[in-house]
């Protein structure tokens, strides 16, 4: 009769199984941890385009109010004296004049545009438009805008600067 030999390899399939699910598990969780990261990262980059137009809105709103000014009266670049002191200001098309004070009022997206008076869903986002008068001696020769927008809690901030000078 001829002897048989068994190998003993009992086991050795329940490890090369456990080290293949290991294998496999830690490859899905590299791309669902890829994946997250992604998403993430597209919102912040969504946020800060938001910002940096609703920054540029800002500034473009203290310019039509400025425009509005000289169409009033060629001969004065400030008739209306809507900028006349430094401060802090809430502006909004809507209104499409200096709010008294500056606040830490969100704007409201209605799903279209953002404003303080478009109803709609509160935001993440505060913009508020600072003013810097630019003299020469004692004259009034221009105004320097600061548009700042800040979101996700305060903690991100986008501003832009811009400086008008009385050209008539």
């Amino acid at each position: 009769m001829k002897q048989r030999h068994i190998k003993k390899t009992s086991g050795f399939l329940l490890i090369e199984a456990m080290v293949a699910m290991s294998v496999l598990l830690t490859s899905v969780m590299g791309v669902f941890i890829l994946m997250s990261q992604s998403i993430k990262l597209t919102r912040t980059l969504n946020d800060q385009y938001v910002a940096t137009y609703l920054a540029g809105e800002g500034i473009e709103i203290a310019k039509n109010i400025l425009d509005a000014s000289v169409v009033a009266d060629p001969a004065a670049w400030n008739v209306n004296n809507n900028f006349h002191q430094n401060g802090c200001y809430a502006l909004d098309y809507a209104s499409n004049v200096l709010a008294d004070s500056c606040s830490d009022m969100p704007l409201s997206f209605n799903g279209t545009n953002y404003g303080y008076s478009v109803g709609g869903e509160t935001s993440s986002f505060v913009r508020k438009v600072n003013l810097a008068l630019v003299m020469d001696g004692s004259t009034q020769i221009g105004v320097r805008v600061t548009s700042t927008v800040t979101w996700a809690g305060g903690t991100r901030t986008f501003a832009l600067e811009d400086v008008f000078y009385a050209w008539l």
